[in-house]
């Protein structure tokens, strides 16, 4: 009995939300942000969300002495808007009707979910965390990037990538709508910590110790600082190599860094993980800036999705689609539909190193 493009359907809705699974595991700063409560699905007036970032503090203060001061008042505008906004991508795969009819029982439609939709999702997922930690991903640059090297455009305007290079003084790119400190009527505050590390034997543990208690000194609201921390292969080795020089393994024939690499390894209070998507040669500066380490405090970030009905415009998350007939073709097409943005209220909470991959 052949399958009918429907059934097929009704199988990829009772899968995606494990699929979805999938894509928290893969890419562990989504798993963080949508663990940690911070991942809403909004319905937005505009095509934009605006968030509010306060500079300084809404009043002043009087120093009483002999009693008949006059008392200082007054609402001082301290408070800039920043914006984001969600780039809409659509995964298309059409499928062969011939395929259909050919199969029969669940051992042939798992075949053709493995075939298709799994892969089709995993793909969309490859794409996104080149996007999220290089920014370049193949048709996904709409997506946010952390790469302050190059930009992104999810409304069809370049933006600046979250992370800059550069000492915060020097800190000039536009990132959410707002100037970084260093820029031109910049707004204070509004920078990324940034490290430099010669070799990861002289100073790697130093600086990545530096950024880390300068990004949790940044204010009270995040209080439990960096907690997530992702690093390319070299860099992350390094490091495992140079905890080898201050911890004594009681065994030979066992390892104190943990099996499972998506265990990841801590740094402080921060969880540090390899992550495969990070590929230095993709970045600008002196050789690909030997190696990238992100450091992001979780509760800082937040991300938003758009869409109410979940079999037309879809609720923007990873929804699948279909089946549409293609005219003129024996085939159906089905659809992954993103819609979804991310942003950061405080990126002087999180920081980036780079000259971690040098030994």
């Amino acid at each position: 009995m052949a399958i009918s493009p429907d059934v097929l359907a009704s199988a990829l809705q009772e899968l995606m939300p494990k699929y979805s699974e999938m894509f928290t595991q893969w890419h562990p700063v989504l798993q963080r942000v949508v663990l940690k409560g911070n991942f809403s699905r909004n319905v937005l007036t505009g095509p934009y969300r605006e968030f509010n970032v306060v500079t300084d503090g809404p009043g002043q203060v009087t120093h009483v002495v002999s009693g008949s001061e006059l008392i200082g008042g007054g609402r001082r505008q301290n408070a800039q808007r920043g914006n984001t906004y969600a780039p809409r991508m659509i995964y298309a795969y059409d499928v062969p009707a011939k395929d259909l009819a050919e199969a029969s029982g669940e051992q042939d439609m798992g075949q053709i979910i493995k075939s298709y939709p799994e892969l089709a999702l995993s793909d969309f997922h490859e794409r996104l965390a080149d996007q999220t930690v290089v920014g370049n991903g193949t048709d996904v640059g709409g997506f946010l990037t952390f790469n302050g090297d190059t930009t992104y455009s999810p409304d069809g305007t370049a933006r600046d990538g979250i992370f800059e290079f550069a000492a915060t003084t020097a800190q000039t790119d536009t990132v959410h709508g707002l100037v970084k400190s260093g820029g031109a009527g910049g707004v204070t505050g509004w920078h990324n910590q940034y490290g430099l590390i010669t070799s990861m034997g002289t100073d790697g543990r130093r600086i990545m110790r530096r950024e880390y208690f300068r990004a949790g000194r940044q204010g009270s609201k995040f209080d439990k600082g960096i907690d997530l921390m992702l690093g390319d292969e070299a860099s992350y080795l390094n490091y495992l190599e140079d905890l080898d020089d201050h911890v004594r393994v009681q065994s030979v024939e066992n390892d104190h860094i943990p099996g499972k690499i998506r265990e990841g390894v801590k740094f402080l209070q921060a969880d540090f993980f390899l992550e495969d998507a990070i590929d230095i040669t993709a970045f600008n500066g002196g050789a690909g800036r030997n190696g990238v380490i992100y450091g992001l405090a979780t509760s800082s970030w937040h991300a938003y999705t758009l869409g109410h009905d979940a079999q037309k415009e879809t609720k923007g998350f990873f929804d699948s689609r279909g089946p549409f007939r293609i005219p003129d073709q024996d085939a159906f097409r089905y659809e992954l539909v993103l819609y979804m943005g991310m942003h950061c209220v405080q990126p002087r909470c999180n920081f980036v190193i780079e000259g971690g991959s040098i030994p």
